[in-house]
């Protein structure tokens, strides 16, 4: 009676083993024209909001520096510091929002096999530039002068990031279209200087 229960669950096992084989096997092969209309809708969306960020983030720095220089206050540089700081950490912080819902929608796509390598890379530089920012905006937080803001920005891994997205975003639009189909994933730095 043992053996038997014994016996049984493994017979259980087994076929439980060769049912998933035989539905991993009829699962379809991952389409490049599906891989690629999602890949592009992604990457529009976040485009398209990283552009209207930085859009603000520019508008309202140069906006706060004629207002204070209009004012003509008694500290100037002081007032142009502290908006330039703020500025730039509330737009880091809402563009590493943005990156980071990005990076969440792409990193699990499935591409097809002679793309994945590509496609992987790419991800995982969106998944860099995403954890560099947290350090970035302390560095600007504490920096106590717009050249050290610059520099906060310009030395960081932010920077080294953003061209590290580029290129492989343009390895992958290439590695696409070796496949015979065309993909546009707007292969430029993914968000304007601050």
């Amino acid at each position: 009676m043992n053996r038997w229960r014994v016996r049984g669950a493994h017979r259980f096992v087994l076929v439980a083993v060769i049912a998933a084989l035989l539905a991993a096997a009829c699962t379809p092969a991952p389409s490049l024209e599906d891989y690629v209309e999602s890949m592009e809708r992604h990457t529009d969306a976040y485009v398209d909001e990283s552009q209207a960020l930085s859009f603000e983030y520019q508008s309202a720095v140069e906006d706060g520096v004629r207002r204070i220089v209009a004012e003509g206050g008694a500290d100037p540089t002081g007032e142009a510091l502290t908006l330039v700081t703020t500025q730039t950490v509330q737009y880091l912080a809402l563009l590493g929002d943005a990156m980071d819902r990005y990076h969440t929608a792409i990193a699990p796509l499935v591409p097809t096999s002679e793309v994945v390598a590509d496609h992987d890379a790419y991800a995982a530089a969106v998944g860099f530039v995403v954890s560099t920012l947290a350090p970035t905006r302390a560095a600007v937080e504490s920096a106590t002068s717009i050249s050290e803001v610059q520099l906060a920005l310009g030395s960081s891994g932010f920077a080294d990031g953003q061209l590290r997205w580029t290129a492989t975003c343009s390895a992958l639009e290439q590695a696409v279209r070796d496949q015979g189909r065309g993909i546009d994933l707007r292969c430029v730095l993914p968000v304007a200087d601050p």
